[in-house]
């Protein structure tokens, strides 16, 4: 009889323990989570890409023979102007066509030049654009003239403005030229920048936030009653999704992890 009162008495306090554990858990569950709303106002959907600063004005010098380097004028890092003599093969003395820097000399004087090869490169490092590779399921959603907002790791806090120049295939890639309305200062052929493209914009539709969004549901909050509901969604930014379907109001709630 006492072993009997016991294992009651073991079970009780087994389930008081497990219940205080429940509560526990369901306390925390509820402390990581949020009750958004939705909202009326405008969204705008953009492709995300990693771009590469390029110049577009490079000049490299080549030879069709094989000549030696008799005299250099120039050494990397020079600035150099259209007419400036770049380097003497022999009797021949060689100008640079294009203003820039002087970013490559490969061969130093009294070596020989092999033919088709790269001797000097100039490049003109106030003429850049922005050059991205993508996919082509975003390609098929670009178009020129399109806004591209592009920023740069080291400045954060800075936004510049652009537009699609140009769209391209090349080697099996597609790419994107990026014309920015104004280069910060400092930037060079090729570092990076994050480039978001505009593709859509819609003013004055129902939002509601990604983050209470799981594999295209939401818990819905209505008179009370909490409803694990899918959701179908139109353009959608970072923060915002633009919803189409009809399931969803302004004055319901929404469940959010924080």
């Amino acid at each position: 009889m006492i072993s009997h009162k016991k294992n009651w008495a073991k079970i009780l306090v087994i389930g008081i323990l497990f219940l205080a554990l429940a509560f526990v858990a369901w306390n925390q569950l509820q402390s990581h989570q949020a009750y958004l709303k939705p909202k009326i106002g405008d969204v705008v959907e953009s492709i995300y890409g990693l771009g590469t600063v390029t110049a577009s004005k490079v000049f490299h010098l080549r030879i069709g023979v094989a000549l030696t380097v008799q005299k250099l004028f120039v050494q990397e890092g020079d600035l150099v102007k259209p007419g400036q003599y770049l380097v003497q093969f022999d009797e021949t003395r060689m100008k640079s066509p294009i203003e820039g820097t002087i970013t490559n000399v490969n061969y130093k004087e009294g070596e020989l030049v092999s033919p088709l090869v790269s001797a000097i490169t100039v490049t003109n490092l106030k003429s850049l654009y922005l050059e991205i590779s993508l996919e082509q399921q975003s390609i098929m959603r670009i178009t020129n003239r399109q806004s591209v907002v592009v920023s740069f790791e080291s400045l954060r806090s800075e936004k510049y403005n652009g537009v699609v120049h140009s769209i391209y295939p090349r080697d099996n890639q597609f790419i994107i030229r990026i014309e920015l309305e104004q280069w910060p200062e400092g930037v060079l052929p090729g570092m990076t920048a994050d480039a978001a493209i505009l593709v859509g914009k819609k003013t004055n539709v129902l939002l509601i936030p990604m983050k209470t969004l799981v594999a295209g549901q939401v818990t819905r909050i209505r008179d009370g009653k909490k409803e694990r509901i899918p959701v179908k969604l139109g353009v959608i930014d970072g923060e915002w999704a633009e919803v189409i379907s009809d399931n969803i109001v302004e004055t319901d709630e929404l469940i959010s992890r924080k």
